[in-house]
Order: structure tokens, then C-alpha cells, then sequence
């Protein structure tokens, strides 16, 4: 891995924990809050297990979501200059969903007069969660594998108009509460027993297909997912979920099955940024082509 280039993200991806600690990547938190006056920050001061309990058990409280201010970020910058760090690649969340990329690019401009011998590029991730997740893997691989700094940048940018997330939601009220859906989506949800696989197109949620029954969502996400993929070994997967293991489980088995693929998923829960808006049961999954097949 190089000395000198660092990979800083924002907590939206919620890559897997043991992925950040054995590539040294940097993530800075969201925060959040239910009614209480007092921000969280995601991954830090609350566990996730806890907050989808907590949304289950009182549905009213709609979770708020505030994006890592200047500060966050400049405070990580620092810290890996201190640690020899002279160019820096950061993805954020889609800046359509989110200002998180904004107070990035302000703290890069802010660090780099600074410090003029250093180099940040803050990528736009135009999307979130598993996708954002396998946009930042293939990043990480392209980093361990000594590219420059220059070409991981170029490919990183093809990457993202490439990088697909599709997910199944128990409710789709929290999507329609934080105005990710309008009403029209929302109202599929209502159908009896309807649960819409919808992906993020642009930023922007867009329902893909209506599906009776959750079982059957979760085997047609798979199967579109499948239909998409030309070779899934050059591909790099991820599924995430908001603690609903056995479903995450199953469409792994399933996507194996139908695909014949032997070789790795990645697994990460579904971060508490994402899961604010998607609720309890979310499942997606997020793939992108490997940069270095």
C-alpha cells in the first residue's frame, strides 16, 4: 500500500469495519438524531443494532440525518498528514442526496492553502450505501496495488457512472418522509403485500419493479442485478442490510446459485444514513467492475 496516498470517506458507504482497518481508510461520520436535541455520531457514539431497534420500537420518530461539517473533515486531513499522507482521494455521498460533498471540497480548499505540498481530489460518488461501498473497494484494491494517484483518479471517475445499487424496503415511509420518493412510489408500498425494488439513478430513487411478497423481492433485485452483469467475476458485490441477516444470507446463496459466482461478496450492514431514510429490513446490493480485472 502507498505511504502516501490516503483513501478518506464519508460514513454513508459503512464499508465493512475489518475493510477500514485492514486497508487504513478514514471515515468520517454522519450524524443523526430521533427527538432528542442532541446529534449521534454515526458509527462512533451509537451502535447500529441499537438504532433500528430503536426505529422499530417507536415508529413515529422519523431519524434526522446532518452531513460531516468542515471541521470533520479537516480534522482527518490532519491527522494523515501526520502520518506522512501527501495526496488524498475522498468520496462522498451523492452530493443530490446530500452537502457532505460540499463541506469536503470546502475543507480540501482550506487544508490545501495550508499546505501546498499536498494533493486532494473529492469525488462525488453520485449515489449511496452498497453502491458507494463498491465504488470505495475498488478504490481501496487500486491503492494496495500501487497505481498512481493519477490513474486511480481517472478510473475512479469512470467508476462512478458505472456503479449500480439496487435495494427492497420493508416500508417506503421513511423514503417518503425525508422526500427521497414522492407520493406516487410511496403509494406502491401501500399495495397489500407490494414491495418495490428501486435503485438510485443520478441521486435520484427511481422504482425499478413492483413485487408481491418479500421473498420474491429479494430473488427479482438478484435476478435484475444478474441480467445487468455481463461477468460477474469481474465485478466487485456488496450486500448490505439493516439487520435482517437471514435475508442477506439468502440472496447471497441465491445470487451463487443462479450465477454459478464462487468468488467474494462483501457484507456491511446498512449504515445509519442510509437506514434514517430506508428503515428497518432494507436490503441492497451494490456492484461495480473491479478496476484491476
Amino acid at each position: 500500500m502507498s505511504n502516501t496516498i490516503c483513501q478518506i470517506v464519508d460514513s454513508s458507504g459503512n464499508l465493512p469495519r475489518s475493510l477500514l482497518e485492514q486497508q487504513n481508510i478514514s471515515e468520517v461520520p454522519f450524524y443523526f438524531k430521533f427527538n432528542n436535541p442532541d446529534y449521534y455520531r454515526e458509527n462512533i457514539d451509537y451502535n447500529i443494532t441499537e438504532f433500528y431497534k430503536h426505529m422499530e420500537e417507536y415508529p413515529h420518530q422519523v431519524p434526522k440525518t446532518s452531513c460531516p461539517n468542515i471541521y470533520d473533515w479537516l480534522t482527518v486531513f490532519e491527522q494523515q498528514y501526520a502520518k506522512g499522507a501527501k495526496q488524498y482521494i475522498v468520496t462522498t455521498i451523492s452530493s443530490k442526496l446530500s452537502a457532505s460533498f460540499q463541506t469536503a471540497i470546502s475543507a480540501k480548499k482550506l487544508f490545501e492553502e495550508e499546505n501546498s505540498d499536498i494533493q486532494i481530489e473529492v469525488i462525488d460518488s453520485n449515489i449511496c450505501a452498497c453502491g458507494q461501498a463498491s465504488l470505495e473497494i475498488g478504490i481501496a484494491k487500486m491503492i494496495e496495488s500501487g497505481k498512481s494517484f493519477e490513474d486511480i483518479i481517472e478510473t475512479a471517475n469512470k467508476m462512478v457512472s458505472n456503479t449500480t445499487t439496487l435495494f427492497v424496503v420493508n416500508s417506503l415511509k421513511y423514503m417518503k418522509s425525508g422526500g427521497r420518493i414522492g407520493g406516487a412510489t410511496a403509494f406502491l408500498g401501500k399495495l397489500i403485500n407490494v414491495k418495490p425494488i428501486c435503485e438510485f439513478v443520478d441521486g435520484v430513487v427511481h422504482p425499478v419493479k413492483a413485487v408481491r411478497g418479500r421473498k420474491n423481492s429479494l430473488k427479482t433485485m438478484i435476478d435484475i442485478a444478474v441480467s445487468r452483469i455481463s461477468d460477474l467475476s469481474k465485478m466487485i458485490v456488496i450486500i448490505q442490510n439493516a439487520e435482517y441477516q437471514e435475508d442477506a444470507n439468502y440472496i447471497i446463496n441465491y445470487l451463487r446459485e443462479t450465477s454459478n459466482f464462487s468468488g467474494q461478496i462483501y457484507k456491511s450492514d446498512l449504515g445509519i444514513t442510509v437506514g434514517a431514510h430506508s428503515g428497518p429490513g432494507a436490503i441492497g446490493i451494490g456492484f461495480v467492475e473491479n478496476p484491476l480485472m
